[in-house]
């Protein structure tokens, strides 16, 4: 190759290399721009002393979310898996099941459901030890604790709809986890799975296309909740659940395809849950990623304190009509522990989804 060959391949290269970026800055303002499916942010972050270790891979991150056309080239990605391979999705994030369910997999979904992150003994009795510290330090300050695990999607739905490659487990580390308190401790336990398995033909109580339970879900979670707190709900079947097809999509926002199931697949399964007392329940504040404050003329006076993820706004009105004061924190990032000094609560739950008993090797109540 003589050099006049050899220079033109290295412009052709060059021109290939900055077109996307030349075409981008012309046209971006007609293309969506926002990275749906990731919330790292692309702005360069500056070196620190205390980021330095980091500071390649978040120079990495940031680059890689502003890349040209990413919105469109993961939308393209995702839509091919979901049209021609039925498969994982591009970002890692998603598991697409049969019947349009689709399953999360980035934190502990699915190892979870294939049993295969089960606790050590190490851990176990770190978990009993530290929850049981919890319980007497509120003991002391009169106030009752309770342990609310509420399922994984997968629990409920993947022998229908996972992937047959996927294996159930004989015992996940859910199961291992109840067994060794119950055995080990007095810790009282809310784990909805028994109810929820039972009417989960009956009504869809999970969305199709986010991670969450929906408001049945949710209220069936809020039921067994309240029965363990000594108060009831009326049974499923006394309750109207009105058809809705309200839906978070976060599950499809991560492929980058909210619009096109919005569009193009089958209306989601929500509802609109009717039939309990509402006992002129009253929204204090609302702020999903801080708190959740109601108040209510409920016969039972007593006040509960929850630290909670997104799950516990599923059964958010159930809960806090059936008690006069609710005050729901936000475990990540929000909850501290003086919260509760300043509440004085009746009742302390702590609730996690499955995939986040992690949490609990770090939760600890104490002086």
């Amino acid at each position: 190759m003589n050099k006049k060959m050899a220079a033109a391949w290295l412009i052709c290269f060059a021109l290939l290399l900055l077109m996307p970026g030349a075409v981008w800055a012309v046209t971006k303002d007609r293309f969506q721009t926002d990275a749906t499916e990731n919330t790292v942010s692309t702005e360069i972050p500056k070196l620190t002393k205390d980021n330095y270790r980091d500071y390649p891979g978040l120079v990495e991150s940031a680059f890689n979310a502003a890349v040209p056309f990413r919105s469109q080239l993961i939308s393209f990605s995702s839509l091919t898996d979901l049209k021609l391979f039925c498969e994982k999705s591009i970002n890692d994030k998603v598991v697409i099941g049969s019947d349009n369910w689709l399953f999360y997999s980035m934190e502990s979904d699915i190892d979870d459901y294939k049993g295969t992150n089960l606790f050590t003994e190490g851990q176990l009795a770190q978990i009993a030890s530290q929850l049981t510290t919890s319980e007497q330090w509120l003991s002391n300050r009169d106030s009752e604790f309770i342990l609310m695990i509420a399922p994984n999607k997968e629990t409920i739905y993947g022998e229908e709809h996972l992937p047959s490659y996927y294996k159930k487990a004989e015992e996940t580390r859910t199961d291992q986890l109840i067994a060794y308190l119950k055995k080990n401790t007095d810790i009282r336990i809310v784990y909805p799975k028994e109810e929820m398995l039972k009417y989960k033909d009956e009504y869809s109580l999970y969305w199709h296309y986010d991670t969450h339970w929906n408001a049945a879900g949710g209220y069936i979670g809020a039921k067994v909740l309240l029965k363990e707190l000594g108060d009831e709900l009326p049974e499923v079947e006394d309750i109207t659940f009105t058809p809705d097809t309200f839906s978070g999509y976060d599950l499809a926002r991560m492929m980058n395809l909210q619009s096109y199931y919005e569009k193009n697949m089958p209306a989601e399964e929500n509802y609109i849950v009717t039939g309990y007392n509402g006992n002129n329940l009253q929204a204090v504040s609302i702020d999903d990623a801080t708190a959740l404050v109601y108040h209510s003329d409920a016969p039972d006076t007593r006040k509960l304190f929850m630290v909670r993820d997104s799950f516990a706004g599923g059964m958010a009105g159930p809960v806090a009509s059936s008690l006069s004061d609710c005050y729901m924190a936000h475990w990540n990032g929000f909850f501290t522990q003086s919260m509760v000094e300043e509440q004085k609560p009746d009742v302390f739950v702590l609730e996690l989804v499955e995939r986040r008993l992690d949490y609990l090797l770090s939760f600890c109540l104490t002086d």
